[in-house]
């Protein structure tokens, strides 16, 4: 009985704090006018206009890295 009492006594004093409310979402918060921040615009990055590298230019690079069997099991799968 004691366990029960207390254990709802500390839930009424825990549900009383205003910072228990914000927490659990019980209590709106709306947000505060003098906190507003401006934000720069969106740039296109300096290497918007790069494409990525193709299977020809990546083959070329790695031939001498390739042997001729593996070479040939990568034209079978084109």
């Amino acid at each position: 009985m004691k366990k029960v009492m207390i254990s709802s006594l500390l839930v009424i004093m825990l549900c009383g704090c205003g910072l228990t409310k914000q927490d659990l979402g019980l209590e709106k918060s709306s947000p505060d006018e003098m906190m507003v921040v401006s934000r720069a615009p969106l740039s296109i990055p300096p290497e918007f206009g790069l494409r990525p590298i193709t299977v020809e230019t990546a083959e070329a690079e790695e031939t001498s890295s390739v042997s001729a069997g593996e070479q040939a099991l990568l034209k079978q799968m084109k």
